[in-house]
């Protein structure tokens, strides 16, 4: 593992990523200990503290809820700092400044300046992108900062901010070798964002959620407030309401928004609170124009091509879902390809009903699953054997699925970042036609 030559000049980011991409994280102590120490010798800490900061965890919806609150911060004329995690084709998307990907000059400088704090401190890959962007924001002058939690919350690096709001999106059984193996275990860990005399705002979440997160809000003295308890929505005709103790507000929807925008409005309702002017024009255009790439994103039309990175059952839920309301004129096809480490079975059982042909893939880094894993789990969910066919790339099955649809049908990219980043540099590569 090469160091970067910082004696000089910053190096590339291309050497940048290779060396962080190099660390092992089984030989650093989990914690936020380290990266703590690092935050401090970065001198970030007063200047978060003068900015609102709002921090999301959750087991799906992160993203979206994300680039939504961001969407109508920036839309209202302040520059926020969005962070979001994986990236789908450039590491520079994880961190956006005023809705503007960063530089690979701006990641440079500031990974450049979080090893010159470190002082022999060991970081994880995690815990150097967590502290270079906050580096790019605070350089930039952000007025805000929304950032994704990237695994659980206690102990993620995002969590050294004290952020004024906590939103959990959702939780379910998921990454369950690391965070615990019951709903009550996960929810632990992502309510662990959760600060003293702050606010949390969750999505729709059940009852033994419900009653981990407000002992830990208790504890804090943290105000807290829960969809369908003390906020609700409603979608009709391209209108969506959202219901809370205020009364109603109403809001142009061109299409059926994320299932987090509830949520994200209340985080907005309490922005306003504290004297931030957010207009309802700024949430109508992001209602209108927030999407976040590999949730449902359309990218070819004749037949429709969409990506979406659900990979845990209540993506899967959510995605079933969205299907079975979804007016389409030809068929659906899936094409899929999953990590090993998770739970495949759940998440197949639950959209083998979904599509009218399914094309899976065995995908080739260190979690990849085989294809021969999810064509038999498929099989044994009932789908009939000659509705799956099986390939070594994901590239080759968008190639059979795109020349078997016609120009109404619609392929369902699906089942992981992987798939999805695959998917993206094959429709690239291949230049599909429309039909």
């Amino acid at each position: 593992m090469t160091l970067p030559n910082n004696t000089e000049k910053p190096g590339s980011l291309r050497t940048w990523l290779d060396f962080i991409e190099g660390i092992n994280p089984d030989d650093i102590d989990l914690g936020l200990n380290r990266v703590g120490a690092v935050f401090s010798a970065l001198n970030l800490e007063s200047y978060f503290r003068s900015i609102p900061v709002i921090e999301v965890a959750g087991t799906n919806g992160k993203g979206s809820t994300c680039a939504f609150i961001a969407s109508v911060l920036n839309n209202a004329g302040i520059k926020t700092g969005l962070y979001t995690s994986p990236h789908l084709t450039r590491f520079n998307e994880r961190v956006e400044i005023g809705g503007v990907i960063v530089s690979d000059e701006e990641l440079t400088s500031a990974f450049t300046e979080v090893h010159e704090c470190c002082n022999g401190i060991k970081l994880t890959y995690f815990e150097y992108t967590t502290l270079a962007a906050l580096v790019c924001y605070r350089n930039a002058g952000v007025k805000a900062a929304v950032l994704e939690i990237g695994l659980g919350g206690r102990l993620d690096a995002v969590n050294i901010l004290d952020a004024d709001i906590a939103v959990i999106t959702s939780i379910g059984l998921d990454h369950t070798r690391i965070l615990g193996d019951t709903i009550e275990k996960i929810a632990f860990e992502k309510a662990g964002i959760i600060k003293k005399d702050k606010v949390c705002v969750t999505g729709i979440v059940e009852d033994k959620v419900k009653a981990v997160i407000k002992e830990i809000c208790a504890k804090n003295q943290a105000d807290v407030f829960f969809e369908t308890d003390d906020f609700n929505h409603s979608f009709d005709e391209k209108v969506y309401t959202f219901i809370d103790a205020n009364g109603q507000r109403k809001y142009h929807a061109p299409r059926i928004p994320e299932i987090c925008v509830a949520s994200s409005l209340k985080v907005i309702d309490l922005l306003k609170q504290r004297g931030i002017v957010i207009s309802d024009e700024d949430i109508n255009r992001a209602l209108d124009t927030t999407a976040l790439p590999g949730r449902m994103q359309k990218v070819h039309e004749k037949p429709s091509v969409y990506l979406d990175v659900a990979h845990n059952p209540p993506a899967a839920v959510h995605l079933r879902d969205t299907l079975k309301n979804k007016n389409s004129k030809g068929k659906k096809i899936a094409v899929i390809g999953m990590l090993k480490d998770k739970d495949i079975e759940s998440v197949l059982n639950i959209l083998s009903g979904s599509f009218d042909s399914y094309h899976v893939a065995s995908l080739h880094t260190q979690r990849g699953e085989h294809k021969d894993r999810l064509k038999k789990t498929l099989i044994l969910c009932s789908v009939p054997q000659d509705l799956v066919k099986s390939y070594d790339y994901v590239e080759e099955a968008l190639n059979c699925a795109y020349s078997e649809a016609s120009a109404d049908d619609e392929i369902f990219v699906l089942g992981s970042f992987v798939t999805v980043k695959e998917a993206v540099d094959a429709l690239a590569k291949n230049n599909y036609q429309e039909k």
